[in-house]
């Protein structure tokens, strides 16, 4: 790819920041958190209602992943303008040394405390995090493969027909290991890549929310009915296409005013990084200190831990000047600490 012209490197350095995407990270890394803590609970036998359980899962599996994937696409056209050797280096900071870095943190203090962990980890699972991610880092490996493809590939329908294959290979796997969730999420990270522009424009009419979280809800009653509650299966496709559409409109209706659901998505790399240790913690914490176990409270409790404590973990380190550092920040990145999505050019996955 040619280096960029003066001109594109001055739209690239000037071009504002869409709110409504920092309110979609937002909304969808608090999913995520609330996710794990629940697969956490039923796997500690703090959530004795397995019915209501597997639905909660059930809705929320089949759209917050690829609708992250969805976002993280949105801004890989605008960002390779930069050249395709320069996007590489960036993601290699902002999501192969994570990978890495926080694996290991994570495996380390997951191995200490073997014996208060759901999912205990070995030093040869460590050793394998080059295969075979552990726990949420499955999320940055599967992100770099698809940044790596849509960089190195130049012909756009060469990549479409990739994911194709990808995507349908996906749903006749007999065993589906975590890294083949890859080929299932690609293509929704393409749909962000290749429709960033017509998202971007499209102002939804406030009547599209209601009729879309309808159709959402129908979907999920019947896609988990015929899929046998498999979240990735294709009868659960149509609930994934309308809870991301639900998002994207709901969140574009939003005003600017939302400044604390901003800053959650300012922060939503952090906050996916740490929200297995910080909700985790606190239900180890809470179990040791003997608080009833209703399966609400620890849940409710476990989500804004999950939430918040990562938080106040990125504002601390940012005060340090350590972002960087642990690889939550970019190299160039001079920003302040997010108050509210202001012009930003920089797009974190």
């Amino acid at each position: 790819m040619l280096a960029p012209s003066a001109d594109a490197k001055e739209t690239v350095a000037t071009r504002p920041r869409e709110v409504w995407i920092d309110y979609a990270r937002g909304l969808g890394v608090v999913l995520v958190v609330l996710g794990h803590v629940l697969g956490g609970l039923v796997r500690a036998n703090l959530f004795p209602d397995a019915t209501q359980a597997a639905w909660i899962d059930y809705t929320l599996y089949t759209f917050h992943m690829p609708l992250f994937f969805f976002l993280s696409g949105l801004n890989v056209q605008f960002s390779l303008r930069r050249g395709a050797a320069t996007f590489l280096t960036g993601k290699l900071w902002t999501i192969a040394y994570p990978y890495v870095l926080w694996s290991l943190i994570q495996g380390v203090i997951i191995m200490t405390l073997s014996r208060d962990a759901n999912i205990p980890i070995y030093p040869k699972d460590l050793a394998e995090i080059w295969r075979s991610p552990i726990g949420q880092f499955w999320f940055l490996y599967a992100l770099m493969i698809c940044h790596i493809v849509v960089a190195l590939v130049p012909n756009k329908w060469v990549v479409i027909a990739i994911a194709a294959i990808g995507f349908l290979s996906y749903w006749i796997m007999p065993v589906r290991p975590t890294l083949a969730l890859t080929l299932h999420h690609f293509p929704f990270y393409l749909l962000g890549v290749y429709a960033s522009r017509m998202v971007g424009a499209w102002r939804p009419h406030v009547m599209a929310l209601p009729v879309v979280c309808l159709a959402f809800a129908v979907a999920v009653y019947l896609g988990g009915q015929w899929s046998g509650m498999d979240a990735n299966g294709p009868a659960s496709l149509p609930a994934c296409i309308l809870g991301i559409a639900g998002v994207v409109i709901g969140c574009k209706l939003l005003d600017r005013s939302h400044r604390w659901l901003a800053a959650v998505g300012l922060m939503s790399m952090t906050i996916y990084i740490l929200h297995i240790l910080a909700g985790s913690g606190i239900r180890v914490l809470m179990l040791k200190m003997h608080v009833p176990p209703d399966p609400w409270l620890y849940l409710v409790a476990g989500t804004a831990a999950g939430v918040v404590l990562p938080m106040i973990a990125h504002v601390v380190l940012q005060r340090f000047k350590l972002l960087t550092a642990f690889g939550l920040a970019p190299l160039n990145d001079r920003r302040r600490a997010p108050q509210v999505a202001i012009s930003d050019p920089s797009a974190r996955a």
